[in-house]
Formats: structure tokens, sequence, C-alpha cells
């Protein structure tokens, strides 16, 4: 978008801040911008709260320490789990008798409820907290935004389309408080699930939790060809049924003619062959999700029986053919469940926080506009009783001496060229001249719409 010129002096434009808002330009330019694929800008993610007082920061603070304790539960009770089943070995668990086999089980079932009180304090701090800052600051946001906009000069109208700037807070601000809260407290959790399950694992017996480690690329890479077998299969069967929708609207936009030509069984025929390839492009999506759901599933139940086989391996060179570990670094059984679930927990997280994580990404694309607008300071601030000059004295006099003025939506184009133009206190005048010679814009200018 080329800078507006509005001046008094030259001819030539000077740089101006109109282009520093990044929204719908004018109607003349509607075909540049619907063949111009828009760059995507984003908010710097600590600029997200910028906007947030004392209280939010708080509650930020509040929310995140509980995301990352709500977060640490799973694979404590991972730990757990494996503590049980060493309690339901009495040789595991160094003990012989029933009472000691009671005693390690009512130990676990203990800490099992300890967990279950913090995990409750800690996800309602998580949600609660998060939840309630997003809320705060997407109202004092749309607040800003929209005083933001009552306070802009004219001239910001005109490069800028009125009649988007209503919705577009709306659909921000959602995307905004989404982001911002409850979304992204799940990435917090989850961050902290998975960096708690992975050291859980390697501190548990690091020789498993590597080899768990190792085989999720290839998990990963399964899942990543099988989704993109569905995206294709599933793009083949809109793009058919939009080929079938053309025939049809086709056919009923012009059903007189189809009538007059008495064409409708060949209209009715070529909707029929349309209709074929969605039907056989349904056949290929669900080949290609039966064979994603085996695929994914063939990928999962590969790593339970190389995470156990292993796990057996071990422990057999622990406990085995006369060896007798003795050390904190024997496995077990209660071990190998530790190190192979912690991990697979820790895995499985970082794929439930992706979607959370493009929640953040909107959230701050959102943001950018919203941002620019409310940082922008109007060039003629009404609320502003320091800006601008103050007459001591009105006469009621009106000069106007070689104005130059073109509108910011049309910065090329001189509405006024060396204007001048004088009205004395009491004098009635009129403007006469043909469309565009600047008799609207001299009142504008008057009222200070926007400044020559």
């Amino acid at each position: 978008m080329t800078p507006p010129s509005i001046n008094t002096s030259s001819k030539d434009a000077p740089d101006h801040p109109y282009v520093s808002v990044e929204t719908p330009r004018a109607v003349e330019d509607e075909e540049e911008v619907l063949t111009t694929k828009p760059e995507t800008n984003v908010l710097p993610f600590t600029e997200l709260f910028a906007f947030a007082d004392l209280t939010d920061k708080m509650l930020m603070a509040v929310g995140t320490v509980g995301g990352m304790v709500a977060g640490v539960m799973r694979p404590l009770q991972i730990v757990l789990l494996g503590d049980v089943i060493n309690a339901f070995n009495p040789t595991s668990s160094g003990g012989s008798g029933e009472t000691d086999i009671k005693s390690s089980v009512n130990r676990v079932a203990l800490n099992l409820t300890i967990l279950g009180v913090v995990s409750i304090v800690a996800c309602f701090a998580q949600v609660f907290c998060w939840s309630t800052t997003a809320s705060r600051q997407a109202k004092r946001i749309r607040n800003l935004y929209i005083k933001a906009i009552i306070t802009k000069e004219i001239g910001w109208f005109d490069v800028n389309n009125p009649m988007q700037l209503a919705s577009r807070v709306e659909d921000a601000s959602i995307a905004i408080q989404d982001g911002m809260g409850a979304k992204l407290s799940d990435v917090i959790h989850y961050t902290s699930t998975t960096i708690s399950g992975l050291v859980i694992g390697l501190v548990k017996g690091w020789e498993l939790a590597l080899i768990m480690v190792a085989i999720f690329p290839f998990i990963a890479a399964g899942g990543v060809v099988a989704r993109k077998a569905i995206a294709v299969a599933t793009q083949a069967g809109i793009l058919s049924y939009a080929q079938a929708g053309a025939v049809a609207q086709e056919s009923l936009s012009n059903v007189r003619t189809v009538h007059m030509f008495n064409a409708i069984d060949h209209f009715v025929e070529k909707y029929a062959g349309a209709l074929q390839g969605s039907t056989v492009a349904g056949i290929k999506k669900a080949f290609a999700l039966g064979w994603a759901s085996g695929i994914i599933g063939l990928m999962q139940f590969c790593t339970y029986a190389l995470g156990f086989y292993c796990g057996a391996v071990f422990i057999a060179r622990d406990n085995l053919d006369g060896n007798t570990c003795t050390g904190s670094d024997c496995y077990d059984g209660g071990r190998v469940v530790t190190v192979f679930f912690s991990v697979l927990l820790g895995a499985v997280a970082i794929t439930q926080s992706a979607p959370n994580l493009q929640a953040v990404f909107s959230a701050r694309a959102a943001a950018f506009d919203v941002f620019e607008v409310i940082k922008r300071p109007s060039l003629i601030e009404p609320t502003n009783d320091d800006q601008g000059k103050q007459l001591s004295q009105i006469t009621g006099s009106i000069d106007i001496d070689n104005v130059r003025f073109a509108y910011p939506s049309r910065p090329d184009v001189d509405v006024c060229q060396g204007y001048s133009l004088q009205i004395k206190a009491g004098e009635t005048v009129a403007l006469v001249g043909p469309s565009g010679s600047g008799k609207s814009t001299i009142i504008s200018l008057l009222e200070r719409f926007y400044d020559p």
C-alpha cells in the first residue's frame, strides 16, 4: 500500500503512519488482495500478555505451577504402579509373609491417595487460574481495541474497512482467549508430563529408556505417512463432490434451458458419472483409514513387544543364571513397567500437546493486527486537550492558503492543489464546482476530519 500524501508545501508525499496497520484495503484494491497471498504475522509470545496486570501475573504464576505439578502426577502414578507389582512379589519386595505384602500395598495405596488429593488441587489451580486470567485479559484487549478504533482519525478509516473491524475483534478475542487460557495451560501440563516421564525413565532404567526413545521416531514416521495418505484420499473425495456439485448447480441454475432442450437425462447421467468418482474416492479413503489404523496398531504392539522383551532380558541378566543383583540399579518387574510406561507416557504427551500449540500460535497470529491497532496512536487525538493549536481569540474568519491534500485511500490523486480561500466573519459563501473539485473535502478539513 502506497503511503498517503497530505501536505501543504510540496507535491511529493511524505512518509505517513497509515501504513503501519495491516488491514483489508479499499475497494479499488480488492482484486490485488484476492490474488496476493497475505503474509502471516505473529506476535512474539511474551507480548501476548502485554496488557496483564499484577493480578493476572499472579494467576498465571499459580496456574503455571499447578499445570507443572498436575503434569508430574501421571508419571508418578506409573512409579507407584511399579511398586504395586513388586509388592505382589514377596521375593522382589524383600518379604515373605502376608503382613509384608499388606504393608507394601497399604503404603502404595496411601501414596496413590496423596497423589489424588494433590492432583485435584493442581488441576483446579491450572484450569481456574489460566481460564480466569485469559478471560480478564481478553476483556481488557476488547475494550482497548474498541477505544483505539473510536479515537482513530477519519483518514484511518479510508484505508481500513470499517465493516470488518467489529467481526475482527470478536473472532480475534475468541482466538486470543482460547490460546492464552486453557490451551496454553494444557501445553504446560503436557510438557511437564513429557519431561518428568523421560526423567523418571532414565533414572529408573536408562538402558531400557534409551531403547524406547530410539524407536519413537519410527512410530512418528509411521503416523506421518498414515496421516498423509488419509489427507490425500480426503482431498480427492472433496474434489469429486465439488465436481458433482458444479454439475448440479449448472443444471439447476439453468433449469428452464434444460427443460427446453429436454436435456434432463443428460444432466442426470453427467451427475451420476461425477458421483462415481466420489464413490471411488470414498473407497480409497476407507482403504487409507484402515491401512493407517493397522499401521498405528502394528507400531503400538511392536513397541510393547520390544519394550517388554528388552525388560525381560535385563531382568534375566540381573537375577538368573546364578546372578544375584543387590544394587539399586537392578531390574525387576516393577522397574521395567515403570520405565516402559513412563517413557511411553512422555511420548504420548508430546502428540497431545500439538493441537494446543497450534491454538497458541493462532492466538499470536490473531493478536498481531489487534495489537497493532491498539498501539498505533491516532494522528488526531480527540480526547487529548493538549494536542493541536488552541486559539486565544476567535473572530470567525477562515483563511485557507495554498492547501494541497490527497485522501489516504488515493494518495496519488491531489483533491486540493494549491487551494486558497478567504471567508470573513459573517459572510455566507457557497462552494460551487464539479464532482471531485474538493467542495466536501474543504468542509472535512474545516471539521478536522483530516489534517492537510
